[in-house]
């Protein structure tokens, strides 16, 4: 009970606060790089020369960075939360800042391969960290603020792109000059004729708030559970060696986890099923079949987003009140019904109304299932078993999806019905939850793993 209670804040002191403060960097820039490959896709594809058909595959091909992002997850459990952040925050405004010099298909894969690798590696370790350290009562509100700064990322930079994503012809002010001239200077240095593509400047100035946060990381602390949790183990993290390091891996396909990494996994591919082609897809969509101009595409992102990210907050209130099972199920219906109407509503008041409601419905629903996966393992394998179902096998749909509408959209007639195909997985997610997930509202997350270890091994029925 002592140790219990050293581990367990009661109250939020200067050192919780900064450190929100510092792993929100990673959930905004989480955002931000996300909706900068959707918006750059028009611009990019004409540049690269990339078909529709072929946009698909190759977002699909970047987002295998995501599930191999994994590798990471299970070395934190090992290395420690701390050092493995700031590998993969270094290594984000690396491979993201040479995105801007690529000149080929293949060498735009590989730069935003390894920047979703890095950036899905550091996002997944915020929400496990903020996860160990708030207290038990404000534990899933901190996660779902801190999951909803990706949206502000989002509104940043559907604000920001108009200004930099200049047509031909047309002439660009000083934001669209300082991230040329940075382009220019970088394809000097590097030996490249002069390319002078707006995504490149988007790319190039998306790079620089990355560098000034670096130092700021190193203010950053171990996690008291992960310390104890090393404090009690026989050996050293560091010091073990691979083949055991491997077994710790595969814990959480043991008996006593099986149940909840297959639950937490489905539940991401359900949602991934329908979120990765829609951020994929849709500003090809707004653009090139509803005519919409890049400040209308922008404006209709930023006040969608701007009033769906309530979503995070409203979900943060419900799952620590009314419970995670109600409120991931009911969020999860709304999404996939907002979703389908997103792309079947083609006036400029619809993209509006839908655009808000489904980012308030996704915002919600993956709010709630970020708790869940950082919740249901015990600290010796909490990043192991985050990273199995939340970066690795949860992300297989978000992978696959994009190649497979991008095959289909033609021979379907469009992406709305390829979208509206998708737009069940959410429905079976709301079913997953209410039949299978486990209801952990106002438990300490050693009294989780109590709840569950004695279920497991009872064969009774998870509260």
């Amino acid at each position: 009970m002592n140790e219990r209670n050293r581990l367990e804040a009661d109250r939020l002191n200067p050192y919780l606060i900064s450190l929100f403060a510092l792993l929100s960097s990673a959930t905004i820039f989480e955002g931000f790089d996300a909706a900068m490959l959707s918006f750059a896709a028009p611009d990019v594809r004409t540049s690269l020369g990339i078909s529709l058909e072929e946009w698909g595959f190759i977002s699909g091909l970047t987002r295998m960075g995501v599930l191999a992002s994994f590798l990471f997850m299970m070395t934190a459990d090992r290395m420690g939360r701390r050092f493995i952040m700031m590998v993969t925050v270094a290594g984000f405004a690396i491979a993201n800042g040479l995105t801007a010099f690529v000149e080929t298909k293949s060498g735009f894969v590989t730069a935003q391969f390894f920047a979703r690798l890095f950036l899905t590696a550091e996002y997944a370790l915020a929400v496990i960290m903020i996860g160990e350290e708030y207290p038990t009562r404000l534990r899933g509100r901190a996660i779902a603020i801190l999951t909803s700064l990706s949206t502000v990322g989002v509104m940043v930079m559907a604000k920001v792109q108009p200004f930099i994503l200049i047509p031909d012809g047309e002439q660009g002010g000083w934001l669209h000059e300082l991230g040329m001239n940075m382009v220019f200077f970088g394809q000097d240095f590097l030996g490249l004729e002069h390319q002078a593509n707006g995504w490149r400047a988007l790319y190039a100035l998306g790079a620089i708030p990355l560098f000034l946060i670096l130092g700021l990381r190193f203010s950053l602390r171990e996690t008291r559970r992960f310390e104890a949790e090393q404090s009690a183990s026989p050996k050293s993290s560091r010091g073990i060696d691979w083949a055991e390091h491997w077994h710790n891996a595969t814990r959480p396909w043991q008996p006593l986890y099986r149940k909840r990494t297959a639950i937490v996994a489905l539940l991401w591919n359900c949602t991934h099923l329908v979120t990765a082609p829609s951020v994929v897809y849709w500003v090809i969509y707004a653009r090139e079949e509803l005519g919409l101009t890049t400040s209308q595409v922008g404006d209709i992102v930023f006040w969608g987003y701007g009033g769906g990210v309530a979503g995070h907050f409203v979900a943060g209130w419900l799952i620590d009140r009314v419970g995670r099972k109600i409120s991931c199920s009911a969020f999860y219906v709304i999404a996939a019904i907002s979703i389908y109407w997103l792309y079947h509503h083609p006036t400029l008041a619809g993209q509006y109304f839908w655009m808000t409601s489904t980012v308030f419905a996704f915002g919600a629903a993956m709010t709630a299932t970020h708790v869940y996966a950082s919740e249901l393992f015990p600290t010796e394998i909490r990043a192991t078993g985050y990273g199995w179902t939340t970066n690795f096998l949860g992300r297989l749909t978000e992978v696959l999806t994009p190649m497979v509408i991008g095959a289909l959209i033609i021979p379907i007639g469009g992406i709305s019905n390829a979208i509206a195909i998708v737009a069940v997985g959410p429905i079976l997610g709301a079913i997953l939850v209410l039949r299978y997930a486990p209801e952990t509202k106002g438990m300490t997350l050693e009294e989780i793993q109590e709840s569950l270890e004695t279920h497991s091994k009872s064969g009774t029925k998870q509260p």
